[in-house]
């Protein structure tokens, strides 16, 4: 993993103890006209985290962190009207190991 993906998962994991539930939900959706491009955000357990996350986050850290076990696919949903909108649905998963910190052998 990234650093940044590192700090994510972190970050994701804190969220998720603090509001008491496992639920992380990626959401974009493109507002349609100009200044505005596409819009994302995350939420954990229904309460925005998106400004809690590092700089430069996006859908593929979060896939990369449920390839790695730190999230567990839920849901994948994409607009059938319009592609840029779509939500993904991860559950953190069950563990305390910080992710990217590999434990001794024999300590």
């Amino acid at each position: 993993m990234t650093p940044l993906q590192q700090e994510l998962a972190r970050s994701l994991k804190r969220a998720a103890a603090n509001a008491g539930g496992r639920r992380v939900v990626y959401r974009t959706e493109y507002l349609g006209y100009l200044p505005f491009g596409q819009y994302h955000w995350v939420t954990v357990a229904g309460g925005d985290v998106s400004l809690t996350c590092p700089d430069g986050w996006g859908w593929r850290d979060f896939e990369a962190l449920a390839d790695a076990g730190v999230l567990v696919r839920v849901l994948q949903w994409v607009s059938p009207q319009d592609d840029c909108e779509r939500e993904s649905q991860y559950d953190v998963a069950a563990g305390d190991a910080e992710p990217g910190v590999t434990a001794a052998v024999g300590a």
